[in-house]
């Protein structure tokens, strides 16, 4: 089994460990544009079938627009889902957030839901989890909103538990997601605020991508300046990448003769600042609160230089945003990405199987809202990069802005299915390619 790890959520303040087997989030604008605002094509509308013994609650008789060919179905029900992680045996690890539970679903044949325990229970915001073996053993790695835990897995119990990091900051964007890869774990700590210039210097522990080894050692400061990097992957090439949401509100940063420099003007809010997902290497830095992504001339949102803030960087003495890490991939502003897997050594169809998911919550003050969707970035092998994102899910949001559900990961199963979480609905989708 690789080690790059199958990405699971949170750890527990006071832990509750049930042993058997039970049921149990450019310069141009694009004014009113309601679309997730990246490509598709090739996408059909399913209507939701629903396993047997799963309640579709807000689902019911819904449809999501999917690959062609492929199937939906209401797979399993499960309050609260957050972030998801394949074990060794075959079952499913699922997250809770502030409900506080890490369950386990274990698929059953004939069309019938999987099977629900609660794995663990007492957790503090379980968020990011993921799944790798060390010396012969099945070792789960859950983040939580004070610390990073792991557990030994075995036989569908939890044992040996450690706290590999504890007392992080929470608060503000407090969850903390994780990714494994050679022994390594990487972490977030989201910042207190929006995009407030005092944040960063009263906390220089947050808004940071940190790393420590499995063993609790080497805890090693890898990134700054990154507001909220949510979603944390380990590509085909070992480097990691991170899904950064940025900030919301932002004023005008552009000196030109519109006469908007430093006015909260909502056509450029509604597309700016970018989203961003991007390379993660030792002294990385990505600008927040002091530089914003600046997309002027990039439609497809590649290659994303900076632009001083006007509010926390008039003059550029608080950071000189030419030095800041350029952006990869720029996803459409207000996208909130939080779930994100690279799909290498999947099984899912080759048109998907060397890349990344990207899969985003949605906004909460753009308008008209941005949709939650899933998205797919191709591996470019040579040059190591990803590409523009295309959307493969969605349908989530009717069309006057409501939802009835929004996305949050999406992970690849052990049976060439596309698996998609939704903590609104409180639901884990399978999206089945043809045979």
């Amino acid at each position: 089994m690789s080690t790059v790890t199958k990405r699971l959520v949170g750890a527990a303040a006071s832990v509750l460990l049930v042993c058997g087997i039970a049921a149990c989030t450019g310069g141009g604008t694009v004014q009113g544009d309601p679309t997730t605002g990246n490509p598709s094509a090739g996408l059909h509308t399913a209507r939701l079938s629903v396993a047997e013994g799963a309640d579709a609650g807000k689902a019911a008789g819904r449809s999501l627009r999917v690959p062609t060919g492929w199937r939906a179905e209401l797979w399993a029900d499960a309050p609260g889902a957050r972030m998801a992680a394949w074990l060794p045996d075959g079952s499913m690890l699922l997250t809770t957030g502030d409900r506080g539970t890490l369950l386990r679903l274990e698929p059953r044949a004939d069309g019938r839901a999987p099977a629900v325990e609660e794995l663990a229970t007492g957790l503090d915001d379980p968020q990011g989890i993921a799944v790798t073996e060390q010396d012969g053993a099945t070792v789960v790695v859950l983040g939580e909103g004070p610390r990073i835990d792991t557990w030994h897995y075995r036989d569908g119990r939890l044992s040996d538990r450690s706290v590999l990091v504890d007392d992080l900051p929470t608060g503000g964007h407090g969850g903390k997601f994780v990714a494994v890869h050679d022994g390594l774990v990487a972490y977030d700590i989201g910042s207190a605020s929006n995009s407030d210039g005092s944040d960063r210097r009263d906390h220089p522990d947050r808004a940071v991508i940190r790393q420590v080894r499995l063993d609790g050692s080497d805890d090693t400061l890898l990134a700054t300046g990154v507001r909220n990097g949510e979603g944390l992957g380990y590509a085909p090439d070992g480097t990691l990448f991170a899904a950064v949401n940025q900030a919301d509100n932002q004023p005008y940063p552009f000196r030109d003769d519109t006469g908007q420099y430093g006015k909260r003007v909502q056509s450029y809010v509604d597309e700016h600042p970018n989203d961003q997902v991007t390379r993660i290497t030792r002294g990385t830095e990505l600008g927040w609160p002091s530089c914003q992504p600046d997309s002027r001339g990039k439609p497809d949102l590649l290659d994303l230089g900076y632009v001083d803030d006007p509010t926390n960087n008039p003059d550029g003495t608080a950071l000189d945003c030419s030095t800041v890490s350029r952006t990869m991939v720029g996803l459409p502003a207000h996208s909130a990405p939080i779930g994100f897997v690279f799909t290498h050594g999947s099984a899912l169809p080759a048109a998907f199987d060397e890349g990344a998911l990207i899969t985003t919550h949605g906004s909460w003050n753009r308008e008209p809202p941005r949709p939650p969707s899933v998205s797919y970035s191709a591996w470019d092998v040579d040059a190591r990069t990803l590409g523009q994102p295309r959307t493969i899910v969605e349908g989530f949001q009717d069309a006057d802005g409501s939802r009835w559900g929004r996305s949050v990961d999406a992970v690849p199963g052990p049976d060439g299915s596309l698996y998609v979480t939704d903590d609104t609905a409180g639901l884990v989708y399978r999206l089945t390619p043809p045979a």
